[in-house]
């Protein structure tokens, strides 16, 4: 069943009460919710997204509810609990669900079952992913938020998931965050975009998210193998430029943008090395979305004539 085939009052049930059981593709999260407009952004995000039934064993648990207790000027308050202990402090209830999808991400990197993760957008295309690691303030949501109309498709806006037997990358293709500028950036290069309601007032400005491709949730149990790593930079005004990475360079880029490489002991080491020998590893300063779609196509072509059987 999708969230989508559930009436909103269903809905709403379901969340006060024994909550769903959410398949994001590499996780299955139990969420419960009390406030009633955070139901309505919920369902609109996740209206692809499927419900397992009956549940097996989830991954992690998040619950969003008014913050008993907080009461500002500002009026009510909301909170996000993971495994029933308080994620972060109250937000103004209006941005529950903000706080939501900053909850869905903690909650699954820092669990101890976590596999690696590297702080990254990822896109797939002919079976080879893309990985867009950068610090926030980059470029790299907008650029992947584009990237996921163009002939990509979406795995992930926040994290590259590694799967601990293959190495290849597992989608997690949830909603994706844009800040700021970025927000009508996105509306007036994608009608197709299904993107949501303003959140005004956030530590990091304002917030949008926009739902992600219904093709990339049907297709979110198909994994990628790493092929290209590019840092993407957007500087205003600035011509697409490509700079090739190796060795040391391409090395220390990806480990710096690893949330758990260091517990991963030979693993993680063997596949940061791995990547570093077989991926086309780059840093790409742009300022226009079609210049730099084409430099990433171009790159993709060449990475898997690298990867072609001689």
């Amino acid at each position: 069943m999708l969230i989508g085939d559930i009436s909103r009052a269903e809905l709403r049930s379901r969340l006060r009460g024994a909550g769903v059981h959410l398949v994001t593709g590499a996780f299955t999260i139990h969420v419960r919710a009390e406030l009633p407009h955070f139901v309505d952004e919920f369902a609109e995000m996740y209206a692809d997204f499927t419900v397992e039934e009956p549940p097996g064993i989830d991954d992690a648990s998040v619950r969003v509810a008014a913050a008993s207790g907080w009461r500002w000027r500002s009026g009510a308050q909301a909170m996000a609990w993971i495994a029933n202990e308080p994620a972060f402090g109250p937000v103004p209830a209006d941005l529950a669900y903000t706080v939501f999808e900053t909850a869905l991400n903690w909650c699954v990197a820092f669990s101890d079952v976590a596999p690696m993760f590297l702080h990254a957008a990822v896109l797939e295309r002919d079976g080879r992913a893309l990985i867009l690691p950068a610090p926030s303030a980059s470029g790299k949501s907008t650029l992947c938020a584009a990237l996921a109309w163009r002939g990509w498709r979406l795995f992930s806006d926040e994290m590259a998931i590694f799967d601990f037997d293959s190495g290849d990358l597992r989608p997690n293709p949830r909603p994706v965050s844009l800040k700021n500028a970025a927000i009508d950036v996105v509306r007036a290069i994608e009608p197709r975009a299904s993107v949501s309601r303003t959140y005004r007032g956030t530590p990091k400005g304002d917030v949008a998210y926009m739902r992600p491709p219904a093709t990339a949730v049907t297709r979110a149990l198909e994994t990628a193998t790493p092929s290209l790593v590019v840092t993407p930079k957007y500087v205003a005004g600035a011509p697409t430029e490509v700079v090739r990475l190796q060795g040391r360079e391409a090395f220390e880029l990806l480990t710096t943008n690893s949330v758990n490489y260091a517990t991963m002991l030979r693993w993680g080491f063997d596949r940061i090395v791995g990547m570093v020998e077989r991926c086309i590893v780059c840093r790409m300063t742009y300022s226009d979305l079609d210049a730099a779609t084409v430099a990433l196509d171009r790159l993709h072509r060449e990475a898997m004539a690298r990867s072609a059987p001689s």
